[in-house]
């Protein structure tokens, strides 16, 4: 099946499945004003709260799979490099990163939002499969692009061919391996470029984002 085709089946999927789910919260709804205290209420509550939170994952993973349109505009990628910083603060733990920043007064033409996004998987990712050792993460300027880089310590070695060209590639409970593949579209998209590769001499995966220097 060709990643179109599965792209515009999940996309009906989900939003079927959805409708269904909005009708059941209205029946909860009923439910809650027929019983509104004590445990069948708390019941009740709980039932609303789980049909929500699935009807919104399930939304999440049908945006995935919708084209990104970044809106893009004029950024000091200094900037850029200061909302990387605020990332760590929306995971939970929040991972251990130690920073470097050599640009000047460079811009770049990228939707930050979206940017902001890929910075916060990229980590997210390099927590949940890392050493546990501090990550690095390093800005600069290379060949009129504006680098962005993430050095993750690994125990052994690591096959970077592929990453990210494809959905599904890495499955867990409750991770799909979207987010990498979700990353790779983004910069794809406002005219950036990722670069994986995996430094034996330092065991280390790292990752390069870069844009052109506007």
């Amino acid at each position: 099946m060709s990643l179109p085709l599965l792209a515009k089946f999940i996309r009906q999927h989900t939003h079927d499945v959805c409708n269904d789910l909005n009708g059941l919260d209205l029946e909860a709804s009923l439910l809650a004003e027929l019983a509104p205290g004590g445990e069948a209420g708390e019941s009740v509550a709980r039932i609303h709260g789980q049909i929500r939170r699935l009807a919104a994952d399930l939304r999440g993973l049908s945006a995935k799979f919708v084209e990104p349109k970044p809106v893009r505009a004029l950024y000091a990628a200094r900037e850029l490099f200061l909302i990387w910083q605020n990332q760590p603060a929306a995971l939970d733990p929040a991972p251990l990163v130690q920073w470097s920043d050599a640009l000047g007064a460079e811009q770049v033409d990228v939707d930050a939002a979206a940017l902001a996004d890929v910075f916060r998987e990229l980590l997210a990712n390099a927590q949940a499969f890392g050493t546990g050792a501090p990550l690095l993460a390093a800005s600069r300027v290379e060949d009129g692009k504006v680098a962005f880089e993430l050095r993750e310590p690994k125990d052994a070695p690591v096959e970077t061919a592929g990453w990210g060209n494809a959905p599904f590639a890495a499955m867990r409970h409750g991770h799909y391996g979207l987010g990498l593949w979700e990353a790779q579209r983004t910069i794809t998209a406002s005219g950036g470029e990722v670069r994986r590769h995996f430094a034996k001499d330092t065991m280390e995966l790292i990752t390069t984002l870069l844009f052109p220097v506007a």
